[in-house]
C-alpha cells in the first residue's frame, strides 16, 4: 500500500472518529426528550440529539442509495454497449473472412 493511500486512510479514520465523538457529545448535551411525530405516527420518545443524530444518519443513508441509481443507470448503459461492440466486431471479422476469400 502507497504511503498517500495509508495516509488518506488515517485521516478519514480520524475525521470519522471526531465525528463520533461530536455526535457524542451533542447527544449528551440535549437530554431533552421528545416523542416526534412523523407522517402521523408517533415515533417512542427520546432524547432531542439521539433523533437528530439518527434522521441525520437516516437522510445520510438515503441520500447514498438515491446517489447510487445513476451509477446503476450507466453501468447498465455500459454493459450494453459493450454487447453490441463484441457483436459488431463479430460481424465486422465474418465480413473480413468473406472479403478476404476464405
Amino acid at each position: 500500500m502507497s504511503f498517500l493511500r495509508w495516509l488518506m486512510r488515517l485521516f478519514y479514520g480520524l475525521l470519522a472518529l471526531l465525528c463520533i465523538a461530536i455526535g457524542v457529545y451533542f447527544a449528551v448535551d440535549n437530554p431533552d426528550s421528545i416523542s416526534p411525530s412523523f407522517a402521523g405516527y408517533a415515533l417512542p420518545s427520546g432524547s432531542v440529539g439521539f433523533w437528530l443524530i439518527g434522521f441525520l444518519l437516516f437522510g445520510l443513508l438515503l441520500g447514498f442509495v438515491v446517489s447510487l441509481l445513476p451509477f446503476y443507470a450507466e453501468r447498465r448503459r455500459a454493459r450494453g454497449l459493450e454487447r453490441q461492440l463484441q457483436r459488431l466486431e463479430r460481424e465486422l471479422q465474418t465480413v473480413r473472412r468473406q472479403v478476404s476469400g476464405e
